[in-house]
């Protein structure tokens, strides 16, 4: 029988955690166990799962860090943790449908050689509503449609369009194990680390089935100025080698669509002629006339980190886990 351990990382979202929880616990097909790690700074989320603990049919195994971890860390510590042979991420604030893991285990059984399987996502608000008309929007975007089920896809095309999700899928525990995210892809890792999957060959699997809901909120969608998620995905796509005419397809439009926000991530970083080179590149250059191509061009000139000209000191500002809708933007 297939052990499934459920990966939660979390940080400060006790309500929206025990949310995700219950919906681990609803399954069709239950989990072996759910590893939480918390990089929360207070003790309200150890008592929310302590709670949690004791009416749950699953072993709930909760890691507090202190001091956090931080997003890539958290997540290669929940891999390094994790007893079963199959492993899905969770994030804190999205939810699973009832049926999820018992479909996503099937394709396992139906094929041995499968490394990753993954479904749709229904895109809900930030009180849990579903929005039927983003959700159709969302999987058309990141190719997870008809036309695309099951291994349509190569596993390199796969994670290149980024039909390969950043949590609700189910991978073999000897993947995690030995391919971990990598710290220095800021807060673009969860992607990078479906590149790397793609990019050695592990196969992919999609049902063409809604088995997520996927929170969308201001906080998710806001960008913060410390933020480097375009910026690291716009240099993946670039140093990219496609292998076929709908990878390069794909490519094309990626790198179109991050351009005008890794030059402005750019400039907040600091990376000011990294911001040009973009800005001059083949998938932006046509649109510099254009009032936003004007505007990115004032911005590169004239912008000032306000913590040099006023406090002197670090910005502080926390930074939310990046949704993938972002990187469409």
């Amino acid at each position: 029988m297939t052990k499934v351990s459920i990966l939660i990382p979390t940080y400060k979202r006790p309500d929206l955690l025990v949310e995700a929880v219950k919906s681990c616990l609803e399954q069709t097909y239950l989990p072996y166990e759910l590893v939480i790690g918390d990089d929360s700074p207070d003790e309200v989320t150890a008592q929310v799962v302590e709670e949690l603990k004791k009416e749950s049919p699953v072993t709930i195994r909760y890691i507090h860090n202190k001091p956090s971890l931080k997003q890539a860390r958290n997540i290669n510590m929940l891999f390094n943790e994790a007893q079963g042979d199959k492993v899905m991420i969770l994030h804190d604030d999205d939810l699973l449908m009832p049926e999820s893991l018992e479909t996503l285990v099937n394709v396992f059984e139906r094929d041995p050689s499968v490394s990753v399987a993954f479904g749709k996502q229904y895109i809900i608000t930030d009180t849990g509503e579903i929005d039927p008309e983003s959700s159709i929007t969302f999987n058309q975007d990141f190719y997870r449609i008809e036309k695309f089920e099951g291994t349509a896809l190569t596993p390199f095309e796969s994670a290149l369009c980024q039909q390969f999700p950043n949590n609700g899928y189910l991978i073999k525990a000897e993947i995690i194990k030995k391919m971990q995210w990598n710290i220095d892809a800021g807060d673009a890792c969860d992607y990078e680390f479906g590149y790397r999957l793609g990019l050695a060959g592990y196969k992919m699997y999609f049902v063409n089935k809604f088995l997520g809901k996927y929170r969308l909120s201001a906080e998710s969608i806001s960008h913060s100025r410390t933020s480097d998620c375009a910026y690291q995905a716009y240099h993946i796509l670039s140093n990219s080698k496609p292998n076929s005419p709908f990878s390069e397809e794909v490519r094309a439009k990626r790198l179109y669509e991050r351009a005008p926000i890794a030059i402005t991530e750019a400039v907040n970083l600091g990376k000011r002629g990294k911001a040009v080179e973009i800005l001059f590149s083949e998938w932006y250059r046509k649109r510099i006339l254009s009032l936003q191509g004007i505007k990115r061009v004032l911005y590169i000139l004239f912008y000032f980190e306000p913590k040099k000209l006023f406090s002197g000191q670090p910005n502080r500002q926390s930074i939310k886990k990046k949704k993938e809708v972002e990187y469409s933007l």
